[in-house]
């Protein structure tokens, strides 16, 4: 799509004149633009639509700042800039004003940076801490019948507000779980082949994506509900870990947990790749509690608890029994 053929869109959209189709290729075009509807949230806050507008805007000027070659005169540029901006502003005018015609808000898609915590209040004042390498999906207000979120990735813990005709529904790839106001954990990392769900509050019922006319099953605290996705087999056992939220205050806490998941957690928390010469070693169990200790100090204990050596190296780790 050339500039005039986007500013002639822009102008169609701003008009109420534009066809569903030039609707579509207009969104098509910013989703192309700007990698779709990303929100890296950073704060307890959300954002208001005028400061996603302007956030936006201001993405698309670094992109168009970012592809000028050097020694480009600048008042070629600054025209650059200026129409660009005003096409932008006209695109998402228009964006945000058939939306609002239409009546279908934009859901907020968060996507947790490497390292962080990310704590989100939601439009019921329930409360969602989302772990590293999480993919969270919610809506800027819940409808009448339920407050529907979905965590596509990752691992999220909640605390729901209750409300007695109001259902809220975690969606995953695999399942659902649906609470009227309690507190649980949710982990569903991909490359971990398994979707766990643990209760720390109240009660859950969680039923399977294919299953859904089947009953639910009903999980209690000190229970933890895990879906292999190989086999699609469930199983219901005692929790494993002291205490499901602890990750949610930076700590590390393993009961009865093979060093094999332990390592895997490390990596994910310092960015590093560990390497195991006795693979034996991996299936070893340990109790331990971790806070913020530098990863050295973190593997000096681990060390000294299962009898083994460690060189590290640059961002990787060799474990030697």
């Amino acid at each position: 799509m050339n500039k005039q053929e986007l500013k002639l869109l822009a102008q169609k959209y701003l008009e109420g004149t534009a066809t569903e189709e030039e609707k579509r290729l207009l969104n098509q075009w910013y989703d192309t633009t700007n990698d779709g509807w990303v929100e890296h949230v950073n704060t307890k806050i959300p954002e208001t639509e005028d400061q996603i507008r302007l956030r936006m805007l201001n993405t698309l000027q670094q992109q168009i700042n970012n592809k000028t070659p050097q020694g480009q005169k600048t008042s070629s540029l600054k025209r650059l800039l200026t129409w660009s901006v005003s096409a932008a502003a006209l695109v998402l005018t228009g964006i945000f004003t058939w939306q609002l015609a239409t009546k279908k808000e934009v859901p907020k898609l968060v996507s947790v940076p490497d390292h962080k915590i990310i704590e989100i209040v939601l439009p019921d004042s329930s409360k969602v801490w989302l772990n590293a390498g999480s993919i969270f999906k919610y809506p800027k207000t819940f409808d009448q019948k339920n407050r529907t979120v979905e965590l596509i990735e990752g691992r999220a813990y909640f605390e729901i507000k209750h409300r007695n005709k109001h259902p809220f529904i975690v969606k995953t790839k695999s399942l659902n779980v649906t609470v009227l106001g309690t507190s649980f954990d949710v982990r569903a990392y991909q490359k971990e082949g398994t979707t766990k769900v643990n209760v720390v509050t109240g009660k859950v019922g969680i039923t399977l994506k294919n299953e859904a006319k089947k009953p639910a099953i009903m999980l209690t605290p000190k229970q933890e509900l895990v879906l292999s996705k190989l086999d699609h087999q469930i199983i219901r056992i005692p929790t494993k870990e002291i205490a499901v939220n602890a990750w949610c205050k930076s700590q590390l806490v393993f009961e009865q947990e093979n060093l094999g998941n332990v390592f895997h957690v490390l990596e994910k928390k310092y960015n590093t790749k560990i390497s195991v010469d006795n693979k034996n070693l991996l299936n070893e169990r340990i109790s331990i509690t971790l806070s913020n200790q530098h990863l050295d100090t973190v593997m000096q204990i681990l060390s000294f608890t299962k009898h083994f050596k460690y060189q590290m190296a640059n961002d990787s780790i060799t474990v030697i029994k």
